[in-house]
């Protein structure tokens, strides 16, 4: 098999996908790099387009074991020299295979439908880094929650660096992205209480009832929820702090609020 060059129409692709919002929208594909997340899309069956890989993939028996799993299932494997395909990364590591991988079409309903059990919703407004979006994505997976939804003008969940920082768990965790005034009615019409993250609400977290159906509401990193989710939200809730803190980063008020709902939920509020 001849090496794909820098200047081949599948380079410039998934060049073009890392790069481009609107054409990884287009195309309902996004790019998952290396093979932890190889693997994972593997296993939770994704719909992979295609893969491509460079030499140094033989270096690990990881590496061989992914490229022989993927060739037996079909998926297109295309080559490249090793400096082509770290071009195209920009992880510390560069690794040695990138996946196109289709979207699964998950919308609002398909998310909120996708698990039974008393919902525990992730929701985000107006994150900003990607990174955030995509560990706070593997957090909710880790703790339990049924869904995550992406909504605000922020990140897309699709970036490369949320996807990356998912380690997997968006091939996991029903996720999809919409505008926050759906959003708030479609909970509503479930009967899912909004609890939103505010410093300056009365109650603290741990004396908030989060064991019946409910979705969490975090807001972008330092200016938090707009006042308009405030107002909307069924109850809201405050992470204490020391004196002097003003906030929390993101990913740890995700991390608090879905880890006090899932202790909760095992061994009752209060």
């Amino acid at each position: 098999m001849t090496a794909l060059g820098r200047s081949h129409a599948v380079v410039r692709r998934l060049r073009a996908l890392k790069r481009s919002r609107e054409d990884r929208d287009a195309q309902r594909v996004f790019v998952a790099e290396g093979l932890h997340l190889a693997v994972e899309a593997f296993e939770a069956g994704a719909d992979i387009e295609f893969a491509i890989v460079s030499p140094a993939i033989a270096r690990s028996p990881e590496g061989l074991a992914i490229r022989k799993r993927l060739q037996e299932a079909g998926v297109v494997i295309h080559e490249t020299a090793d400096a082509v395909l770290e071009s195209l990364q920009d992880a510390r590591s560069p690794q040695p295979m990138a996946l196109v991988v289709r979207r699964a079409d998950t919308d609002l309903t398909a998310a909120l439908d996708a698990r039974r059990g008393p919902a525990l919703v992730l929701v985000t407004h107006g994150l900003q880094d990607p990174g955030n979006l995509g560990s706070i994505l593997r957090t909710a997976d880790a703790a339990g929650a049924t869904a995550m939804v992406a909504c605000g003008e922020g990140a897309d969940l699709y970036h490369p660096r949320a996807v990356r920082a998912t380690m997997g768990s968006i091939f996991r965790l029903p996720a999809t992205m919409a505008d926050a005034a759906t959003v708030l009615d479609e909970l509503r019409r479930r009967g899912i209480a909004s609890v939103a993250a505010d410093p300056h609400a009365r109650v603290d977290h741990v004396r908030c009832d989060l064991t019946s159906a409910v979705a969490l509401w975090i807001g972008r990193e330092g200016a938090g929820l707009p006042p308009e989710i405030l107002d909307a939200a069924d109850r809201t809730a405050r992470i204490p702090m020391a004196a002097g803190v003003e906030s929390l980063a993101a990913p740890a008020a995700a991390a608090v609020l879905l880890y006090e709902a899932a202790r909760q939920r095992a061994y009752g509020a209060g």
